[in-house]
């Protein structure tokens, strides 16, 4: 039996449309009517017919090599076919854990089909933009929750296994900040999905179930963030939206806004400005409510970021200098656990970085350098990241050979410590605007990095 205990009530959803097989709107999407896709599987040697193809739609399982030729049809890689069933492989417009309503029952849905759907190599999907992305921010920002449950029916959940989750996130956080996203995806989606079975099968209280919520909210928001990091921004979505919704679940405004931040920075990251604006104006209206010091300071250099992603140079230093100032403000014992990291080193590298957008190279060199040599030997990720941009920085003012010595210590960083793409992405635009110069440090610094990390094109 489930009992369900509500908090604000929440906004009831439209009548959702019936449900269509993903088959449908996968072939669709690419302009096929059913006799063209049975055609195009009958060039590959299958007996498919449209009554076939007609079959799958409503509900009857391809056998193998029919998934395999459907796979290379739609571009899907074919270890996906390992890792998902069918047909959740499927390249379907939108993302999974989007229908669902604003409550508690919505919230175990949504979270059970992320832990099934989430995949961490779909990289040919497409993420959300413009309305399809704000509008289940908006949905959030009049669904605030919380609405608690417990269960009574089911294994018991122990708070001792309960407390070892959370132990296991503050590891995985650590995990995150040493290694960078792309080696932890699969262990924190395998996380989300065990601790999702234990919302949907377990019998615990509604102290646990309200632990169990952040839990999971949490792993979403990391699972996300090493999505991001990874390259894989429809997965990225598909997490933070789920993360939102156990948030909300449980009455986390900080939680909630965070994810709301990490949204915008994947939009500003992926050259979505208008997207990433409107998102950073939620966080930063949404976090002045009921949130510490230290989360609003974070908002804002995060607004401060997006900003200068437009060029808009007097509203973000305006936000920078409102983080500094709620930084200030920021007192011990009020800082969430996952806000560990929000500190004035961390300042200092979201100021370098709008200098870097604004094109204020020589200002953004001494401020990523000021927060890299902070870190000391600490978060090998963000230290390469920042040395991307300062050797970029360097050698946009004329400074070669010190650019490349920068641009050596990242090699190092992604070589020897660090999975992340974002980091390969600045070190491959230094490398690509390196190679107009024809000195013997530039060609000294092209050897070194490809033989540690191959060539360009490859990185």
């Amino acid at each position: 039996m489930l009992v369900i205990v509500s908090g604000a009530s929440p906004v009831l959803p439209l009548a959702a449309e019936p449900t269509r097989h993903p088959l449908v709107a996968a072939r669709r999407s690419r302009g096929w009517s059913q006799e063209a896709l049975a055609l195009l599987l009958r060039k590959r040697g299958l007996g498919t017919t449209r009554k076939t193809v007609m079959r799958w739609e409503r509900g009857v399982t391809p056998d193998p090599p029919a998934q395999r030729a459907l796979c290379q049809l739609f571009g899907i890689s074919a270890s996906t076919i390992a890792r998902v069933g069918w047909p959740n492989w499927l390249p379907v417009h939108g993302l999974p854990g989007l229908e669902q309503p604003w409550d508690y029952s919505g919230t175990i849905s949504a979270l059970s089909e992320v832990a099934e759907q989430a995949i961490v190599d779909r990289r040919q999907f497409l993420a959300l933009t413009g309305a399809e992305l704000l509008l289940p921010i908006y949905t959030w920002r009049l669904n605030p929750g919380p609405w608690l449950a417990y269960r009574n029916n089911g294994h018991q959940v122990s708070a001792a296994l309960v407390d070892e989750v959370e132990r296991l996130i503050l590891v995985r956080r650590r995990m995150d900040d040493e290694h960078g996203g792309g080696s932890l995806l699969d262990m924190l989606h395998s996380d989300l999905r065990f601790v999702t079975e234990m919302l949907r099968h377990g019998s615990y209280s509604e102290g646990t179930g309200t632990q169990l919520h952040a839990a999971a909210a949490e792993l979403a928001r990391l699972a996300g963030w090493a999505a991001f990091d990874s390259g894989r921004h429809a997965a990225a979505q598909q997490y933070y939206f789920a993360g939102l919704r156990a948030a909300t679940a449980v009455g986390d405004h900080a939680l909630a806004v965070n994810i709301v931040g990490f949204l915008g920075i994947q939009a500003y990251s992926t050259d979505r400005s208008s997207d990433a604006i409107q998102l950073m104006d939620v966080a930063t209206s949404e976090s002045s409510q009921k949130t510490p010091a230290i989360v609003q300071a974070m908002t804002w250099a995060r607004a401060g970021r997006a900003y200068a992603k437009i060029g808009d140079s007097s509203t973000a230093r305006s936000a920078l200098n409102k983080s500094s100032n709620m930084l200030d403000r920021a007192t011990d014992g009020d800082t969430p656990t996952w806000a560990y990291w929000v500190d004035e080193t961390r300042l200092t590298a979201q100021i370098g970085r709008a200098l870097f957008d604004l094109g204020d190279y020589p200002s953004a060199e001494r401020e990523l350098t000021a927060a890299v040599r902070a870190c000391g030997s600490s978060y090998p990720r963000d230290r390469a990241t920042w040395l991307g941009r300062v050797a970029i920085a360097q050698l946009r003012t004329g400074n070669i050979d010190e650019g490349c010595d920068s641009g050596r210590r990242t090699v190092d960083l992604l070589a020897d410590h660090v999975d992340s793409q974002r980091g390969l992405g600045f070190l491959a635009t230094f490398r690509n605007e390196l190679s107009s110069f024809d000195t013997p440090v530039a060609r000294d610094f092209m050897e070194y990095a490809n033989a540690r990390l191959g060539p360009a094109s490859e990185t």
